[in-house]
């Protein structure tokens, strides 16, 4: 039990495009039709800094464990978020503070918190380098606890 959260790219495929996809190995039976690719582009255990910056940012303040669409202006902020506080702690409980639930892990600013912390910029910028802007994937982020 506790806090799982999940940052999904999702891709629709038009028709000649999922007709080009190698689907060797995939059992897809007729009349069955590929027309999305959906990938986990990160995942986090009780990150509840993390998390409820996504509640504040993207979800209009609702923690109801709904998949949200987030634009890449949202990941870009969370990344230059993450940067701040790595480089100053103290603004740590002003940019992401942590969010209190059921089972969401700890509420200190400790070892954990800025491994996460950091861990989430490195995984930001990797992703924001590795799918360009106008590639037609979109994200999206769940919680679940």
């Amino acid at each position: 039990m506790g806090l799982d959260m999940y940052l999904s790219a999702k891709r629709y495929l038009w028709r000649e495009e999922s007709e080009g996809v190698d689907v060797t190995g995939l059992d897809i039976p007729e009349p069955l039709e590929l027309k999305e690719i959906s990938c986990r582009a990160m995942y986090w255990r009780k990150a509840n800094q993390i998390h409820g910056w996504f509640v504040r940012n993207v979800q209009d303040g609702e923690d109801d464990c709904n998949p949200y669409e987030v634009a890449r202006s949202d990941l870009v902020a969370l990344l230059d978020a993450c940067r701040q506080v790595m480089l100053d702690e103290k603004l740590a409980p002003k940019l992401l503070p942590p969010a209190e639930g059921f089972f969401f892990g700890t509420y200190k600013y400790d070892e954990s918190y800025f491994g996460d912390v950091q861990e989430t910029a490195i995984a930001l910028y990797r992703l924001l380098e590795a799918v360009p802007e106008d590639s037609g994937w979109v994200f999206e982020y769940q919680s679940s606890w």
